[in-house]
C-alpha cells in the first residue's frame, strides 16, 4: 500500500502534464467541453502534487525503494506520451504531412518500445543452450515443418503473375494505393483509401512494388507471403493446444487447401485473417497454459492491430474478448486470479489500437461502411427480402445459414473472387473436418475446442448469415485455420481410434497420417493448379478488358488518349487500367457524345469498345479513317470476343 501510495504521488504530476497537453491539442481542434475537462483535471493534479511534495518531500529510502520500478515505469510513461502524441496528431484537425509522419513514428515507437519492456526480463532469461537441444531434440519435426512452408509457398508465388487469370480491378486498387504512398501522396496512415480500409494496410503493397516494381506479381507477393506466414501460425496454434502431430498436419492441409491457396494468390489483405486470427489464439493459448502475461500483452497487441486491415479483422477482438469472457464464466477463481493478465491484455490492445481508434470515433460513418452495407440487418435487406418473398424471417435466416455453411463440404463456391465449382474441401476432407468438428463439440466445455467452435462459427454467423450474398468467399476466410486444426484433429482421433483397437500400430498410424495428407493433398493441388487454371474459374470479362486494354495502352506508351466504349458494363475508370497506364489521359465514349468527339491533329488515340458497342466504334472507324483496328479475344472462352480496338497515330517501336 505504500508502494502504491509513491507511485501515484510520483505519477500526478506527469499525469498532469500530459492531460495539459491532451486538453491544449483538444481546445486547438475546437473540443471547448473535453480540452477544458483536461485543463481542469490536469491544474487540480498539479495543485495537489506540488502542495503534497512540499509538504512532506521523498525521503531518501522512498527513493531507494522506488528504484528498481524506475526503468520500467518510466519507460511506460514514455510509451503513454508517444501514443498520446500519436492520438492527438491523429484526431487533431489542423493536420499536415509533418503531423502526419509524427503520429506514424510515435506510435510505432510506443508498440516496440512497449514490447521490448514487456519481454526484455523474458528475453533475458532465455537460455540459449536450452534452445539449440529442443531443436537437435525435434529434428525431425522441424524438418517437416520445413517442408510444408516450402510446399504452401511453392504453390502461393508458382506462376504467380498469370495464375488466377485475370487481375482484378480490387488488386489495381491496392497497388494504386500503395503507389500513392510511395509518391508520397498519401502521408496521413491512419485515414483511410479503398474500401475504407486504414492505409497502413497498403504499406506492404508499397515496399514489395518499391523492390520489384508496380506490377501484379509485387501486388500479389504480399498475399503469398501472408499466406505462408499463416501455415506457420496454424502449426504453432495448433502444436500448443493440442500436441505437434495436430499441429504439423493442421499446417500441411491449410498449406494445399484450395481455398487458402487461392486468396494467397489475389493481391487483397483478406488472406491477413487467417494469419492475424491464427497468431493471436496462439499466443493466447500459450499465454493461458504458461500463466504468463508476457503472452496476454502480445495477444491483445495483436487484436488491437486488426483495426489497420480488411474490415473483417476486426472480428479479432470480438474472438479474443468472448475466449477471455468464457474463462470469466467458466472458471469461478480466474477474475480474481488473473486480473493482472487481462490487464495485460487490455494493455497491449490499447497501445496497438489507440491512434486507429481514434480516427474511426471521429469518421464513424467510415468504420460502420462496409458493414452498413453488408449486415442484412442494417441495411434493410431483410425486411425488402421478407416482402420481396413473403418468407418470415427465420426462413431467410435459415437459407442463409444452408448456404453459408453449405460451402464447406456441398456447395460450389461460384462467385465472390474465387467462381470454383466445387466446394472448399474434397470428399475427405470433409468427412476429417466433420469428425474434428464433433470431437470438439463432444468437449465444448474445453477451452481448447471452445476456442475451434467459436472461431469457426463467429465467423460463420458474423461473415456468412448475417451478410448478403452468402457465401462470401472474401468474408470467410478467417474460418481456415479452424477449418484445417478441425481436419487434423479428426485425423488424429481416428488413428488414435484405431490404435485402441489394436488395429493398426504406431508406426502404421504414422504411415496412414501421411497417405492421408498425400491424398488430399494431391487432391488439391490437382484441382487448383490443372483444373481450376485451365478452365479460369477466376474470370471476369470487365477485369479481362481492362487488364488487356490496359497492357496494350502501356506498350503504345503514355501520350496516347484512351477512349473506352464500354457502358454500361465496364468504365474507363475500371482500376486496372489506370494502374496499368496511368499516364495515358482516359475517357469514356458512347452514343451520346462519339458526334461531338474531337481529336488533336495529329491524333494519337486508341478505342476499345466491347462486343454490344462495336457498331459505335464503327462510326468512329468512318468518323477518323485510316487507323489500324482489329479484335482481342478472351483467354478463358477464345472464341468469344472480348474487345475491337482502333489505334489513330504512329506507334513508337
Amino acid at each position: 500500500m505504500k508502494l502504491l501510495r509513491l507511485f501515484l504521488r510520483t505519477a500526478t504530476p506527469i499525469a498532469a502534464v500530459l492531460l495539459m497537453l491532451a486538453g491544449i491539442m483538444q481546445l486547438r481542434a475546437q473540443f471547448w467541453m473535453a480540452g477544458a475537462t483536461c485543463i481542469a483535471l490536469a491544474m487540480a493534479g498539479l495543485i495537489f502534487s506540488m502542495r503534497s511534495l512540499e509538504r512532506s518531500p521523498f525521503t531518501p529510502e522512498e527513493v531507494e525503494s522506488l528504484r528498481p520500478y524506475a526503468i520500467p515505469v518510466l519507460g511506460w510513461l514514455v510509451v503513454l506520451i508517444l501514443l498520446m502524441i500519436s492520438v492527438i496528431n491523429v484526431v487533431d484537425h489542423y493536420k499536415n504531412p509533418g503531423t502526419d509522419r509524427l503520429a506514424s513514428a510515435t506510435w510505432i515507437s510506443s508498440l516496440i518500445l512497449g514490447l521490448i519492456i514487456v519481454w526484455w526480463g523474458k528475453i533475458g532469461q532465455r537460455d540459449t543452450s536450452s534452445l539449440k537441444d529442443k531443436i537437435k531434440a525435434n529434428r525431425a519435426e522441424l524438418t517437416a515443418l520445413l517442408i510444408v512452408l516450402v510446399t504452401g509457398l511453392g504453390l502461393r508465388i508458382i506462376s504467380l503473375s498469370t495464375h488466377p487469370y485475370p487481375w482484378s480491378g480490387d488488386e489495381a486498387s491496392v497497388g494504386s494505393e500503395a503507389l500513392r504512398i510511395l509518391s508520397g501522396e498519401t502521408t496521413n496512415f491512419f485515414d483511410t483509401g479503398w474500401s475504407s480500409q486504414p492505409n497502413w494496410s497498403f504499406l506492404p503493397a508499397a515496399i514489395t512494388q518499391y523492390i520489384f516494381g508496380a506490377n501484379i506479381f509485387a501486388i500479389r507477393l504480399v498475399s503469398a507471403l501472408i499466406g505462408t506466414a499463416a501455415i506457420l501460425l496454424v502449426y504453432l496454434a495448433g502444436r500448443e493446444m493440442f500436441n505437434p502431430t495436430v499441429g504439423l498436419t493442421a499446417g500441411a492441409f491449410l498449406a494445399t487447401l484450395p481455398y487458402h491457396v487461392h486468396f494467397s494468390r489475389v493481391g487483397v489483405s483478406n488472406i491477413t485473417d487467417s494469419l492475424m486470427s491464427s497468431l493471436m489464439f496462439w499466443l493466447l493459448a500459450k499465454g493461458l497454459r504458461k500463466d504468463d502475461r508476457h503472452y496476454y500483452y502480445a495477444a491483445g497487441v495483436v487484436a488491437g492491430l486488426s483495426l489497420y486491415t480488411y474490415s473483417g479483422t476486426r472480428l479479432i477482438l470480438l474472438l479474443a474478448g468472448a475466449t477471455l469472457l468464457f474463462l470469466i464464466l467458466r472458471q469461478r477463481v480466474y477474475l480474481a486470479s488473473h486480473w493482472q493478465h487481462l490487464l495485460a491484455f487490455l494493455a497491449g490492445a490499447l497501445v496497438s489500437a489507440a491512434p486507429q481508434a481514434g480516427f474511426f470515433a471521429q469518421h464513424r460513418d467510415i468504420f460502420m461502411g462496409r458493414l452498413g452495407q453488408e449486415a442484412i440487418f442494417l441495411n434493410g435487406w431483410i425486411a425488402q427480402e421478407a416482402a420481396k418473398t413473403g418468407q418470415s424471417t427465420l426462413g431467410i435466416l435459415y437459407e442463409q445459414f444452408a448456404r453459408t455453411t453449405g460451402v464447406f463440404i456441398a456447395s460450389p463456391a461460384i462467385g465472390n473472387f474465387f467462381g470454383s465449382p466445387d466446394p472448399y474441401l474434397t470428399v475427405l476432407a470433409s468427412i476429417l473436418f466433420l469428425i474434428g468438428m464433433g470431437y470438439a463439440l463432444a468437449y465444448l466445455p474445453d477451452l481448447r475446442y471452445f476456442i475451434l467452435l467459436l472461431w469457426f462459427w463467429a465467423v460463420i454467423l458474423l461473415g456468412g448469415v448475417l451478410t448478403t450474398n452468402p457465401p462470401a468467399n472474401t468474408r470467410l476466410l478467417m474460418t481456415t485455420p479452424a477449418v484445417a486444426l478441425f481436419m487434423a484433429l479428426g485425423t488424429h482421433k481416428i488413428l488414435e481410434y484405431l490404435q485402441s483397437l489394436r488395429i493398426v500400430s504406431q508406426r502404421a498410424s504414422t504411415l496412414l497420417l501421411i497417405l492421408s495428407v498425400a491424398i488430399i493433398a494431391f487432391q488439391n493441388v490437382n484441382f487448383y493448379m490443372f483444373e481450376y487454371r485451365t478452365n479460369m474459374y477466376f474470370q471476369d470479362a470487365n477485369g479481362e478488358f481492362a487488364m488487356e486494354a490496359g497492357k496494350m495502352a502501356q506498350k503504345m506508351g503514355g501520350d496516347y488518349q484512351i477512349y473506352v466504349l464500354g457502358g454500361p458494363r465496364v468504365y474507363s475508370g475500371f482500376p486496372t487500367l489506370p494502374f496499368l497506364a496511368p499516364k495515358n489521359p482516359r475517357y469514356d465514349l458512347g452514343a451520346g457524345n462519339i458526334e461531338t468527339l474531337k481529336l488533336p491533329v495529329p491524333p494519337k488515340a486508341v478505342f476499345f469498345a466491347t462486343p454490344e458497342n462495336r457498331p459505335l466504334l464503327a462510326e468512329i472507324v468512318q468518323k477518323y479513317p485510316g487507323g489500324e483496328g482489329g479484335l482481342v479475344y478472351r483467354n478463358p472462352k477464345p472464341a468469344e470476343i472480348l474487345f475491337e480496338y482502333y489505334i489513330l497515330g504512329h506507334q513508337d517501336d
